[in-house]
């Protein structure tokens, strides 16, 4: 997705212009669902864990609901999912939209969210050396 930067911020971020609209993405929650651990004939030791991070997408301003309405949609774009599998994730699901458009005195402030769950893996290898030599190891009992 190519959103314009000055459109698309952190979750967090402190500068605000109140006269555009804009997208925040802040991830919400990320969880293991799966592991594996594989040893290999040249004692390495492989760890892949399986994934999922719950991502939240937030607009503000005028047309709010509409661009999130749009986004949910290009999600199911090929480019989209292509886009995906290069960088080794997987859409699991979209919430529905919500609509948090608030009521300030005498104005409203147009906001809109939705929920993604993306699925990815983490895989470590690590040196497991065997011990080839060993000092003669002695045992001495206490009588």
């Amino acid at each position: 997705m190519n959103l314009p930067n000055e459109r698309v911020r952190e979750e967090f971020s402190k500068s605000l212009n109140d006269k555009t609209g804009f997208i925040t993405v802040a991830v919400l929650t990320d969880r293991q669902i799966g592991r594996e651990y594989k040893f290999t004939q040249n004692e390495v030791e492989i760890i892949t864990s399986t994934r999922e991070a719950t991502i939240s997408i937030n607009a503000f301003g005028k047309n709010s609901l509409a661009l999130i309405g749009k986004l949910n949609t290009l999600f199911y774009s090929s480019f989209f999912i292509q886009s995906l599998k290069g960088k080794n994730l997987s859409l699991v699901s979209v919430s529905p939209i919500r609509n948090l458009t608030l009521g300030i005195g005498g104005a409203s402030e147009e906001r809109a969210n939705l929920d993604v769950v993306m699925s990815y893996n983490n895989r470590v290898e690590v040196s497991q050396n065997e011990i080839r030599k060993t000092d003669d190891i002695f045992i001495r009992k206490n009588r």
